[in-house]
């Protein structure tokens, strides 16, 4: 089952624009279940913004998908996230907005875009748990798993310990190192290998930095 729990409004300050004005309106509404009237809100706010590129479009694009993703139209909701992703500056801005337009990619069984969204994520936000774990989830979906599969390997305290240290690594976005120390720690140690997805996963993320630098 997946993570939604970060699926969270951004919210609008006591700004004296319109747009903000509308933001908040559909706010209320959306806290009390009305999806429809929220997402007019949202758009009445767009509508009133000569910027397209502040904090506020993005927020009333982030919120907008939201509740057209409630309402089920999971299609006009991926174009909001899309156009809040492209104006977002922030990375706190950038990690929401992916990170919902990953979940509706993956309801809408886009299951490379979904992965791909979910990477995004977590190469802004090492510590990113929702993500992490759809990103998990979906990996585990592919192809399906078979009545033959080995048991899985219980990790030594060498093991753990040697996960820890990726770990570290990882929060300050060292992901090849890590992957390396993963990979060389398999050498010394068979049970290393218990951590052989989540190796696989920071060398596709280290990819994506080397390819955004």
């Amino acid at each position: 089952m997946f993570a939604r729990a970060a699926l969270i409004l951004l919210l609008f300050g006591l700004l004296g624009d319109g747009g903000a004005e509308k933001g908040r309106d559909g706010n209320a509404l959306f806290d009390q279940g009305r999806h429809v009237a929220a997402a007019d809100a949202y758009q009445a706010g767009l509508d009133a913004l000569d910027d397209t590129t502040g904090a506020v479009y993005v927020g009333l694009q982030n919120n907008r998908g939201l509740a057209l993703h409630r309402q089920d139209r999971l299609g006009a909701a991926r174009t909001a996230f899309r156009k809040a992703r492209r104006a977002a500056t922030t990375e706190a801005e950038r990690a929401r907005v992916l990170f919902n337009a990953a979940n509706v990619a993956a309801e809408m069984k886009d299951r490379p875009g979904a992965l791909n969204r979910y990477r995004q994520v977590l190469l802004l936000d090492p510590t990113h748990e929702a993500a992490r774990f759809n990103y998990e989830y979906l990996k585990r979906q592919k192809g399906g798993r078979s009545g033959g599969d080995p048991s899985p390997l219980e990790p030594s305290p060498f093991a753990k310990q040697l996960k820890k240290k990726a770990d570290a690594l990882v929060a300050r976005t060292q992901y090849t190192t890590a992957a390396a120390l993963l990979r060389d720690g398999m050498q010394r140690d068979s049970t290393v290998r218990a951590y052989r997805e989540f190796v696989g996963r920071l060398e596709e993320i280290a990819q994506i930095a080397r390819s955004d630098s």
